[in-house]
């Protein structure tokens, strides 16, 4: 017979494995919530999904400065990077290309040049799309991954999907997810998941500016 101590005992200890398990799926699949310069660009409250099945291209560049805006200890990258050192400021630049099909993501990839301040550090990155799996395509996407919806807190059009992370033409990090925001028609952020690409863009989002919409009738 178990005590009533014994199972106050057992009920304490599943309830703290149950909160530990919930916080390692929560920051393994959780996606950027970042919050650079203020801004808190993945509002849940305010997110609309798109039924208007809006079909359009756009492209741009990219064009940012990231640094760790902490450089306390409880900030301190998960791992080196060789690749990023985090006491530097990095100018990021490239280019970008969206294509949307009836309220769908069908093509996501971004190809830009990462490098210090000082004209050291450079390598190169790709992030590519990575599209459901067959096995997926039939399922309803609504609220998913690749679906089109607007953020009325900030004027923007967004998705959220997995992409693959290329360094200098090496594959790095799969299916990292990122969620990406079209502000106001002339702006493109681009919130990458700090957990599954090692903090290498140093807890900030990428910024770069559209150049094009054009529709698709």
């Amino acid at each position: 017979m178990i005590s009533s101590h014994n199972l106050s005992i057992i009920s304490t200890i599943s309830i703290v494995l149950f909160v530990i398990c919930f916080q390692i799926l929560y920051d393994e699949y959780a996606h950027v919530d970042s919050n650079a310069y203020g801004q808190n660009l993945t509002n849940a409250s305010a997110i609309i999904y798109q039924t208007s099945n809006s079909s359009f291209n756009a492209e741009g560049t990219i064009n940012t400065v990231l640094f760790l805006q902490d450089l306390s200890n409880s900030t301190a990258p998960i791992v080196k990077d060789i690749n990023t050192n985090s006491s530097s400021k990095y100018i990021l630049g490239g280019k970008w290309r969206i294509d949307i099909l009836k309220d769908k993501l069908t093509y996501f990839k971004s190809n830009f040049t990462m490098i210090e301040v000082d004209g050291k550090g450079i390598h190169f990155h790709t992030i590519v799309y990575k599209p459901l799996t067959n096995e997926s395509t039939d399922r309803d996407l609504q609220d998913g991954l690749g679906a089109l919806y607007r953020n009325k807190s900030n004027d923007s059009l967004g998705f959220v999907c997995n992409v693959d992370i290329y360094t200098n033409g090496v594959l790095e990090w799969k299916d990292v997810p990122i969620t990406v925001s079209l502000v106001n028609e002339k702006v493109i952020v681009m919130e990458i998941n700090d957990k599954k690409s090692l903090e290498h863009f140093l807890k900030n989002p990428i910024y770069g500016l559209i150049n094009s919409i054009d529709l698709i009738q």
